[in-house]
């Protein structure tokens, strides 16, 4: 039965692939492997290269303006057996252990498959806007390699883990990959050979929305080329992971904002404008331990962040539920922090925060206390939306403000790599 999200505008296609895959006996998995190409600094690509030459950064990051050498690595590295391609198709498997930023340790369940794109809106629901520039990038990468090696983040309904039950059920006894990746977080994986297993699984999700978690340029990426490509059938679907959205395993984190160029009597006379602005304050404790623990009971229909300052005591800010509006969007806490703080009382509108260097970003809210003694700047620390609201944001046709969601752990490229079928770029 479909799930929350209701039942899709079209059919949903999930399928096992033949993927490529780094040789294990040459190039242990860790080594291989490296975050989503968003969250790499040019030192991080520096170390993974270091890591190992054949690190997967090479593929996602070429030089800058230099996508025809990630095609001629692929190459080299299927000619000379550093990537081999799984000889019938197979969904993999995946579990992580992980520690978040809250310190709780979870386990996440999902899967590795290729997923049919639709044609219209309302099968697969984005909830971020993306940025042509960044689109344009990724297909110039994408025309040169013609190969994915980067899973988007998606999450699906199954309140009764039918699916995650299915694929133990299928697996291999074995993993295929057993690492430990920079983070901490255990990652193994198994594959799933087609079977009866894969088509049942098939068949259940045929009726399921998906929500994007993490990866919306990559799939604006995947559409395009689609469109541009007609005549290519293996444009038609991409690589993505598959996670269970109603799991305690999948979790989302907040991100707070740490706000400079506010001075000091503005930071004095904040509480009392927020009073005036129709927000309870009050003190929470001595530290944003205290605080979180004080922002944790309140309802989602209360409107509430933190106010952390040097030399205060940091302050709880609500607004009861009458005040909030009815719409999903409106129902972020990170909507009514810029709406009603930072755009009216701060002077930050939402275009100006898209584009200044006075707001910076953290998961951690010891980290951003950390940055108020150290700096004397404001933080404003938020709680993180739940999976359920981010869906309704999406169902809604709305789009998250910047900076809102963060889904921990990150998925990790390389550790399969679907390469597209169909014919090869003309400059092939």
């Amino acid at each position: 039965m479909p799930g929350p999200m209701g039942s899709p505008a079209e059919p949903l296609h999930v399928r096992p692939f033949r993927g490529l895959r780094y040789d294990p006996a040459r190039h242990p998995a860790f080594s291989v492997v490296a975050p989503p190409y968003d969250v790499i600094t040019m030192a991080d690509r520096m170390r993974l290269v270091a890591r190992s030459n054949r690190n997967v950064v090479r593929l996602i990051l070429p030089d800058v303006g230099r996508a025809e050498n990630a095609r001629r690595l692929l190459d080299e590295w299927r000619a000379d057996g550093t990537l081999l391609q799984e000889e019938s198709p197979c969904l993999y498997r995946t579990e992580e252990t992980f520690i978040g930023p809250d310190g709780v340790q979870r386990v996440r369940e999902g899967m590795i498959a290729l997923v049919g794109l639709p044609d219209g809106d309302g099968t697969i629901l984005p909830h971020e806007r993306t940025m042509p520039s960044i689109v344009e990038d990724r297909l110039r990468l994408l025309r040169a390699t013609h190969a994915q090696p980067s899973p988007i983040l998606v999450t699906y309904d199954d309140p009764d883990g039918e699916i995650d039950t299915a694929l133990r059920a299928g697996s291999e006894p074995t993993p295929v990959i057993d690492l430990t990746d920079d983070h901490g977080t255990h990652l193994r994986m198994w594959r799933v050979p087609e079977s009866e297993i894969t088509d049942r699984i098939h068949a259940t999700l045929a009726q399921r929305r998906l929500l994007i978690a993490d990866g919306h340029h990559r799939y604006a990426t995947a559409l395009a080329y689609r469109d541009a490509h007609p005549e290519d059938p293996s444009a038609n679907a991409m690589m993505m992971y598959l996670t269970n959205g109603a799991s305690p395993g999948l979790v989302i984190f907040p991100i707070h904002r740490i706000v400079g160029g506010i001075d000091a009597a503005e930071q004095e006379t904040l509480p009392e404008r927020l009073a005036a602005a129709g927000f309870e304050v009050r003190e929470a404790g001595d530290g944003v331990v205290q605080l979180e623990q004080a922002m944790a009971p309140i309802p989602h229909d209360h409107g509430v962040f933190g106010l952390v300052r040097r030399d205060h005591p940091p302050l709880l800010v609500s607004a009861p539920p009458e005040e909030r509006a009815r719409t999903p969007l409106e129902r972020i806490d990170a909507v009514m922090l810029q709406d009603r703080i930072l755009g009216p009382l701060l002077g930050l509108t939402a275009e100006v925060v898209a584009t200044t260097d006075r707001i910076r970003y953290t998961a951690y809210s010891d980290d951003a206390a950390a940055k108020v003694e150290e700096s004397g700047d404001v933080a404003f620390i938020l709680r993180a939306p739940t999976v359920r609201e981010v869906e309704n944001v999406a169902l809604a046709g709305e789009v998250m403000p910047q900076k809102s969601t963060y889904f921990y752990p990150k998925t990790l490229d390389g550790l399969v790599i679907r390469t597209l079928d169909g014919p090869q770029p003309a400059n092939g």
